[in-house]
């Protein structure tokens, strides 16, 4: 349809392939549909579609709307939109005026990168909240460093750990979020337009916080599709670290993986393979292709607008696609975890984790310097001393010149593991009244970000209904909630 005027002649098959976007437009018909809406409304009220034509434009859009998502044999959902509103009425030939497929696609984008990351973000806390649930356990556990038993820590503690990380990924979501939801629509090409176009107006009625103001850079940039990809990234790159150490503490007894979220082996009868947790692993390699490619396009890309950018539109797709599934799989995966505590706590006590505790101990009884108490108790793990008496430690001390009286009674209590993980009185400390402290905040926090996620959702619902409205106003009706691409 676009061809005609200027060119006339078909594009070769193969190129007209390469160069169509139909296949995953599926991902914006929805959104397409609600730009034409406003886009539609926008022109109605500026005078350059009477009522009758608006109103066979939007009965036209309804019908598609209604009829769904279709293979149709143009080089994109936008064009073929508009070709079938223009089968239907000849007041489809003036829809485009004022606008561009730059603005248009810009801001389709940014409906789907919107809308998905708010899903994002609200699964995020439901994932919080599952940890919270798990974080009620005061087991003690082995803390690792290097991959070595380090010191004892609170299996409470550790999972809190999971909730902090978790939490930057909900404030990066509502961040990337914020700069996805300004509207591009009115730019046009990139210049703007001559024709009189209420550019608040209609990043009001589809639920914007704002314009996007430089009609330039509003079709120029794609950043927030960046942000929106390593957002993901950045959910998967911890949803893998800890898919790792679900594997690793399978493998050490520490848990029992959830027959719903394990495989067996087609060989071995005996095998619960953590396949889903190595699944869940795998994403954020390819996770960290779809940030990499995207970027690689986006690099020294002259300005304005190039049609490189239809390649970066799958991968917001799929990344924001694939973080949500991830996400929700994780969460379920993670909610059916039995932790074996006596395991945990056996375990705890070996390679000689209270070493830190004992050069303490020798620090505040006898101000020996740490860095001497650390020697004397090196001294000991290295003549494979891991559960010394305190005839051993004053032997060690006097080797460095220091002259102690210990009992083996004061040994028991420092090295008792319930004592040392509640010395750690500091703020984030493994104490238990510093624990429980820490989890109740959390569980403060995680309410008004789902209170924030909510209010957000309504404000777009309240703006959307505006749309709705103003389709009433001139005799139509429009279901603006229909959203096949909804996640």
């Amino acid at each position: 349809m676009l061809r005609e005027g200027r060119i006339g002649e078909k594009m070769d098959s193969r190129a007209f392939e390469l160069s169509s976007s139909i296949g995953h437009d599926l991902n914006i018909f929805h959104y397409d549909i609600l730009v034409d809406v406003a886009h539609t409304l926008c022109l109605q009220r500026g005078g350059y579609l009477s009522r009758e034509e608006a109103l066979e434009i939007l009965n036209a859009l309804k019908e598609i709307s209604i009829r769904g998502y279709k293979r149709w044999e143009f080089e994109d959902i936008h064009e073929a939109i508009e070709a079938e509103i223009t089968r239907r009425t000849p007041a489809g030939k003036k829809l485009h005026t004022g606008r561009s497929r730059n603005d248009e696609v810009a801001t389709c984008l940014r409906l789907f990168a919107r809308d998905n990351l708010l899903n994002l973000a609200e699964r995020l806390t439901k994932l919080q909240e599952t940890i919270l649930k798990l974080s009620k356990t005061d087991s003690i556990m082995p803390g690792f460093t290097h991959l070595q038993f380090a010191q004892p820590t609170r299996l409470s503690h550790h999972l809190l750990m999971y909730f902090d990380i978790f939490e930057r990924d909900f404030e990066r979501t509502l961040e990337a979020f914020r700069r996805s939801n300004r509207c591009p629509l009115g730019s046009s090409a990139f210049a703007g337009t001559a024709y009189r176009l209420d550019r608040e107006f209609t990043a009001k009625i589809l639920g914007f916080d704002s314009v996007q103001e430089h009609s330039e850079d509003s079709v120029a940039s794609r950043d927030f599709l960046i942000d929106s990809v390593y957002v993901c990234t950045s959910v998967l790159l911890d949803i893998s670290r800890i898919c790792e150490e679900i594997i690793l503490f399978a493998t050490l007894g520490f848990i029992e993986l959830p027959n719903r979220y394990s495989s067996t082996s087609s060989i071995m009868p005996q095998k619960k393979n953590p396949d889903i947790a190595e699944l869940l692993r795998a994403k954020c390699g390819k996770m960290i292709g779809l940030l990499t490619s995207a970027m690689a396009i986006y690099k020294a890309m002259p300005f304005s607008y190039n049609r490189d950018f239809q390649e970066m539109n799958p991968v917001l797709y799929t990344a924001l696609k694939e973080a949500n599934d991830a996400v929700e799989v994780f969460n379920g995966m993670l909610s059916e975890i039995k932790f074996k505590e006596e395991i945990l706590e056996k375990k705890a006590q070996e390679g000689f984790t209270t070493a830190t505790a004992l050069a303490d101990m020798l620090v505040k009884d006898f101000e020996i310097p740490f860095r001497d108490s650390h020697r004397i108790v090196a001294r000991l793990a290295s003549s494979g001393i891991v559960s010394p008496s305190a005839q051993d430690i004053e032997f060690a001390a006097k080797e460095l010149g220091y002259e102690i009286k210990l009992s083996d009674k004061r040994i028991a209590e420092v090295t008792n593991l319930e004592n040392i993980v509640n010395s750690r009185k500091t703020i984030g400390g493994t104490a238990k009244e510093e624990v429980e402290r820490m989890r109740v905040q959390r569980k403060e926090k995680v309410l008004r970000e789902r209170r924030e996620v909510k209010r957000i959702r309504r404000r777009i619902e309240n703006a959307l209904g505006i749309m709705k409205k103003e389709v009433e106003k001139l005799g139509g009706s429009f279901d603006v909630d229909r959203q096949e691409s909804k996640n």
